[in-house]
């Protein structure tokens, strides 16, 4: 697991004012302030969509960026749904004191064909995946949230930074298109 991966998305829940715990390759992710969570509507979501209806959530980043998640992949590597397994879920309940909790999926890319795709996800729904993001909405999200006048403590959001001072990133007002 990519630990670069892991920090991007984690830092994408701490800039949006959730606190984040990480163990190993999971984040546990919980809302400053709020109690709950309610279902986005679907399934794959937005970052607008995340910070606005997400409260408590277990989240995988699978930060295999070169694949995409076909229904052969998914069933080749069952590992990816290790963190749906009941040995993490008093753990899970713990940290979220009792509270409800989507289980999100981060990853890369889903199929082009839109058969393929909605066989990949209705995979990952049979598995108990509730929702997934996916890297290009990440990375779109954490960006248009860094301020390049801004210093940042984290190394991620400041390399960010930079790249957005030099402008390698375009404004909101222009169409974001991420190369991936």
């Amino acid at each position: 697991m990519s630990q670069a991966s892991i920090e991007l998305v984690r830092e994408f829940f701490i800039i949006n004012d959730f606190f984040v715990l990480k163990k190993e390759d999971i984040l546990l992710v919980k809302k400053a302030g709020a109690t709950g969570t309610e279902k986005p509507g679907r399934f794959i979501i937005s970052t607008e969509k995340i910070t606005r209806t997400v409260n408590n959530a277990v989240v995988k980043p699978v930060s295999w960026h070169t694949m995409k998640f076909t229904p052969l992949v998914l069933s080749r590597f069952p590992d990816v749904f290790n963190f749906l397994k009941d040995m993490y879920a008093e753990d899970y309940k713990k940290f979220f004191g009792g509270e409800d909790f989507l289980r999100i999926l981060v990853i890369p890319s889903l199929p082009a064909s839109e058969d393929l795709k909605k066989e990949s996800v209705r995979v990952m729904q049979e598995k108990g995946v509730d929702n997934l993001i996916l890297f290009s909405s990440i990375i779109a999200g954490l960006v248009e949230k860094i301020d390049a006048r801004h210093v940042y403590l984290s190394s991620v959001n400041e390399v960010l930074r930079v790249l957005k001072f030099y402008k390698f990133f375009k404004e909101k007002e222009e169409e974001q298109n991420l190369p991936f």
